[in-house]
């Protein structure tokens, strides 16, 4: 094995320490519930005072607000009777809105859509007081596929909507709508759905207080100039007191790179700053990486490469280099180094993409890659996205990675 790779080792007690504070129901998924997310900034803030980095301004918070939609209160759900678990069974999703009752269930189905008797009648009835189950199975048609989103989309005044999905997850809204949302395991449904049950509490937050988390190691000859490492520290949240989402994958252990790599340059500081974001509002739409490019603490021009990582978790397949096909130079030189070091198994590249926090810099003129790695463990935005199922597959290898192209300046 690599010495270096050796070495490094001897830190992932460091490592597994960050997921876990990250992950632990203190910080409650890093949301918008029991102050999660000023939790979180306040510990990786802390984290970055004591391995004795600089902050611009005297101060590492970068404060920004935007609206969300939370569940503090209730958020039951049962179908023909039968009481189903939150997190495990059912997720209601981020923008519903207030719901407690018992509803019909009307099923809007492929036959639904072909059938023009069924269609009609399906159109002409009265679905206020009525859940719409939307089954997008016995079909691959894009254009029925398209019509079926539509009227999860557009759910023509019905209370409310019912997906059944094989592996359920949850997100974020940044508005409520009138209508609820319930995503319903497969597992779950053991018969045809007849009747559901809701007793459900939201509280929209138009401007919810929250903030980016920014420091800096001075580099030691063109310090006006950085390289910046970037990661989103925010995650789902939760429901009521007791369900959360820990975000371990997504993205506690982008986080914890963040933190290992601003231990490495402290110590070893480069010609060049190099400077750590840690973004809040990620899963709300880019907020806090799209009010740090409208606002930088730098001059946008200054930087030299932007690195973001988020989803680095795994790696049995390799990694994935969003940008990698529009900075081909600088992807060239990815590929070289992992030749050479043999970290990763391979080096994907994509195109732009609006998928995560590099892209409102990409959209100012900043050369600037997205990683995530491939392969393994699947969870995504449910409870089981934990720290002691993800197995860091390839962690030092990408740290490593990054290390070596930053140096290759």
């Amino acid at each position: 094995m690599n010495f270096s790779l050796q070495v490094f080792s001897q830190d992932m007690a460091y490592t597994h320490k960050v997921m876990d504070t990250l992950c632990s129901k203190t910080m409650f998924g890093r949301g918008y519930l029991n102050d999660g997310d000023k939790k979180a900034a306040a510990y990786i803030c802390n984290e970055f005072k004591n391995i004795g980095l600089s902050f611009f301004y005297d101060s590492c918070f970068q404060k920004l607000s935007y609206p969300v939609n939370t569940f503090p209160g209730k958020a039951a759900v049962s179908i023909n009777g039968q009481t189903l678990e939150l997190g495990k069974d059912y997720y209601v999703m981020a923008k519903s809105s207030y719901c407690k009752g018992t509803f019909d269930v009307i099923y809007y189905t492929v036959n639904t859509l072909t059938n023009p008797d069924s269609l009609m009648m399906f159109m002409g009835s009265d679905l206020s007081d009525k859940f719409v189950l939307v089954d997008k199975s016995g079909t691959k048609n894009e254009d029925m596929l398209k019509m079926m989103d539509l009227m999860s989309a557009n759910p023509k005044h019905a209370r409310g909507i019912i997906h059944v999905e094989e592996k359920p997850c949850w997100n974020v809204s940044t508005k409520v709508e009138k209508y609820t949302v319930v995503t319903i395991s497969k597992k779950a449904v053991t018969q045809k759905i007849k009747t559901i049950t809701v007793d459900i509490e939201n509280s929209f937050i138009e401007n919810y207080p929250t903030q980016n988390v920014v420091a800096y190691c001075k580099g030691t000859e063109k310090s006006d100039s950085f390289f910046v490492f970037t990661a989103h520290y925010d995650h789902l949240g939760g429901y009521g007191k007791d369900v959360f989402i820990p975000g371990a994958n997504d993205n506690a252990g982008g986080i914890s790179m963040l933190l290992n790599l601003a231990k490495y340059y402290k110590e070893h500081p480069p010609k060049y700053s190099v400077a750590y974001i840690a973004f809040t509002g990620e899963e709300a739409g880019l907020k806090g990486s799209t009010y740090f490019a409208e606002h930088p603490w730098f001059p946008l021009e200054k930087i030299k490469v932007l690195l973001n990582l988020d989803l680095v978790g795994t790696g049995d397949d390799g990694a994935m280099l969003v940008n990698g096909a529009v900075f081909k130079d600088m992807y060239d030189t990815f590929i070289k180094i992992n030749e050479e070091k043999k970290y990763l198994k391979k080096i994907d590249k994509r195109g732009e993409a609006a998928n995560s926090d590099h892209y409102p810099f990409y959209a100012k003129g900043v050369k600037c890659f997205f990683l995530y790695t491939l392969g393994g463990i699947s969870e995504y935005h449910n409870i089981y996205d934990r720290p002691t199922t993800l197995p860091l597959t390839k962690y030092k290898e990408v740290y490593h990675l990054m290390i070596n192209f930053v140096n290759s300046f």
